[in-house]
């Protein structure tokens, strides 16, 4: 009985308290769906520009910090069905390995790579949103 009520009392708190970065990454989380997608629409902008300027040796920072926020999603948002949750997940799994993808145009100067590992990620980021729009943002 006690372990479920700290259980509880933990979960309440980890909802509570402020974003912080997560493991791995420099970039802090924010508390809710909707301030995590304002950070990514940053980060895409940044990359843009990045792969349009051909700074590529930038991109990967770019890159990963949108990993790491599409990550944190599927944790901030209910109200999902079985199937769009399923969804998501995937999604969140290919977000990754176009973060990936980036980093490895980047590290070889392929700009044409870089681009076209850009416009994939757009075009999920878009879907993603749509899906996650309809649901309940904590």
């Amino acid at each position: 009985m006690i372990n479920v009520l700290a259980a509880g009392l933990l979960s309440v708190l980890a909802v509570a308290m402020p974003a912080r970065a997560e493991e791995g990454t420099a970039e802090a989380i924010p508390a809710s769906a909707g301030s995590i997608w304002e950070a990514i629409d940053q980060h895409m902008a940044t990359l843009g520009r990045l792969v349009e300027s051909g700074s590529l040796e930038e991109v990967h920072h770019q890159a990963f910090a949108i990993r790491d926020l599409v990550a944190a999603l599927p944790a901030r948002s209910s109200g999902l069905e079985a199937a769009q949750a399923k969804t998501l997940d995937a999604d969140v799994k290919f977000v990754a390995v176009l973060a990936q993808r980036l980093d490895a145009s980047g590290d070889s100067n392929d700009r044409e790579g870089a681009k076209a590992s850009l416009e994939k990620l757009k075009r999920l980021l878009d879907s993603m949103r749509t899906t996650d729009s309809g649901t309940q943002q904590k």
